[in-house]
């Protein structure tokens, strides 16, 4: 990982009080990834965004509409092996979420792993990324005030090591605790 790299470098160079203060930094802001996150919605809207929507090519699609003083759980499928789809619909302003769903804020659920890498785990919270343990889910979907969607991979990242072109493999059988949330929560 090239931000792991980069850090240990500065950790080792003539600069490493930098490399110390964010490491202090990091320490502080350890549980941000499982409350919620911290987006931004500068890096949200970065122009970039537009080609990468273009390249793959994405489109949202809204079919209801939704209370914005309610929080959602939403799923989508396939994983893939890089999750272009929901990281454009979800975590970039491309396709238009915020113009589709006004006063929601989505979420996307990534492993944790990825929130304990310096410098990479500040970059995914700038686009809404957040945790996919369980109090990060439940911590999105118990907020009173509403206006969360938790975004989750259904299948998960088993799902994304048997992505193969031209074929769609939807692994739920034993991945059904977003259900157990959702139902804890006081959805029906």
């Amino acid at each position: 990982q090239c931000c792991l790299a980069a850090f240990v470098l500065l950790a080792l160079s003539d600069w490493w009080m930098v490399a110390l203060l964010y490491a202090g930094w990091l320490w502080l802001d350890w549980d941000t990834p499982t409350s919620g996150g911290r987006r931004s919605q500068w890096v949200r809207t970065w122009s970039v965004w537009d080609y990468f929507r273009d390249y793959f090519p994405l489109t949202l699609v809204k079919t209801a509409d939704l209370d914005p003083k309610k929080n959602y759980i939403f799923g989508f499928h396939p994983h893939g092996v890089l999750v272009a789809g929901g990281f454009g619909n979800f975590c970039t302003e491309a396709t238009g979420f915020s113009r589709l769903f006004p006063g929601l804020k989505p979420h996307l659920l990534m492993l944790p792993f990825w929130f304990r890498v310096p410098l990479f785990r500040d970059y995914i919270m700038c686009g809404g990324l957040v945790s996919s343990c369980k109090s990060s889910l439940s911590y999105l979907v118990s907020r009173p005030e509403g206006g969360n969607v938790a975004v989750i991979a259904v299948g998960g990242a088993p799902e994304a090591l048997d992505a193969r072109p031209g074929a769609l493999t939807l692994q739920v059988r034993n991945r059904k605790g977003f259900i157990k949330l959702a139902l804890k929560h006081g959805w029906v």
